[in-house]
């Protein structure tokens, strides 16, 4: 039955996608729009949350936590590193890297989060351009969490931000502050968590926003292994997160539903309204692989995740992440 639900979610999902998109739409830019710097900021970092519609905040369970809700990092058992790789539309590439390290009960880490394009400079309509130059923008960012029991943990993360815009560059500090409840015997999670709170040097404002998400997850009995006790196996995930920037008051809602199939292999489906004048809604799919290594690699988990993001007014977005514990 199980398997059947997740079937039937992957095929309504492919539906909703190949339906034809409306040939015009008029869109009204908010008031709020422009008005903060280091945009890129607003990336969300991890294949696998991004599958989930950007409804991470209260699952917060893997390295990817590290982006959304530094408090969940309590959850790295012992080293975890991951990488993405963001195609987005105008060739403007998203990147995020992310370490982190229990020592005893502190987890730190350190995490990057970029974007960047490579626009050209013409003094006529020229074939080719005069000369390229890359801009963007990249924040790097120091994280500690830390249980206060055994269900509450909190976490922050201090990070410095440089923006370069061909021949103006700002600099800037934030901080994001957060903290998650693991309550029914792991199974609800809940956390809270504000992110980009901090300013640039020209004075511009951060897009300072408030994170909060539930997800509630089941669980079932593993087969013992011959020297292994018996242990238990997350099947199902179910997640919603309301996120509310703070300073144009525009909120976004994300629901998202995870599905593992033994062991290995994650079905994902996502969808995110937003209240706002801007064409903000929409639906997100992704996959992920999951397998320990073998010989030398056997004290090595590796995880591949893919999320596809189709948008019919920007274009399609993928991206594509790892993850690896050790």
């Amino acid at each position: 039955m199980m398997l059947k639900r997740g079937a039937v979610l992957i095929v309504m999902a492919l539906l909703i996608i190949t339906a034809p998109a409306p040939s015009t739409h008029a869109v009204d830019i908010h008031d709020g729009a422009g008005t903060t710097g280091a945009a890129f900021l607003k990336i969300e970092g991890g294949s696998r949350p991004a599958g989930l519609g950007g409804a991470f905040a209260g699952l917060a369970n893997d390295i990817n936590t590290i982006f959304w809700n530094p408090a969940g990092l309590t959850a790295v058992h012992d080293r975890e590193l991951t990488a993405m790789q963001h195609f987005s539309f105008a060739d403007i590439n998203n990147q995020t890297i992310g370490y982190a390290q229990r020592i005893e009960r502190l987890v730190w880490g350190a995490s990057f989060l970029g974007s960047f394009t490579e626009i050209e400079r013409r003094q006529g309509p020229t074939e080719d351009p005069d000369s390229t130059v890359t801009v963007g923008g990249f924040a790097t960012g120091l994280s500690l969490a830390y249980p206060l029991g055994e269900a509450i943990s909190v976490g922050g993360t201090a990070k410095i931000i440089s923006e370069q815009l061909d021949i103006q560059n700002a600099f800037g500090v934030a901080a994001d502050v957060g903290l998650v409840a693991r309550l029914l015997d792991n199974r609800l999670g809940i956390g809270v968590a504000v992110q980009n709170a901090g300013v640039l040097d020209g004075g511009e404002n951060l897009p300072m926003a408030l994170r909060a998400g539930l997800a509630y997850r089941t669980w079932k009995e593993a087969a013992a292994e011959a020297e292994k006790p018996m242990s238990v196996q997350e099947v199902w995930a179910f997640v919603a997160d309301a996120h509310l920037p703070l300073l144009d008051a525009n909120p976004s809602f994300h629901v998202g539903v995870e599905r593992w199939f033994y062991e290995s292999i994650a079905a994902r489906i996502g969808y995110r309204i937003g209240f706002n004048e801007n064409p903000s809604d929409g639906l997100s799919l992704g996959i992920g692989v999951r397998r320990s290594g073998e010989d030398m690699l056997a004290n090595i988990d590796f995880q591949f995740d893919y999320a596809f993001i189709p948008d019919a007014y920007v274009g399609n977005a993928h991206r594509v992440s790892f993850i690896t514990r050790f």
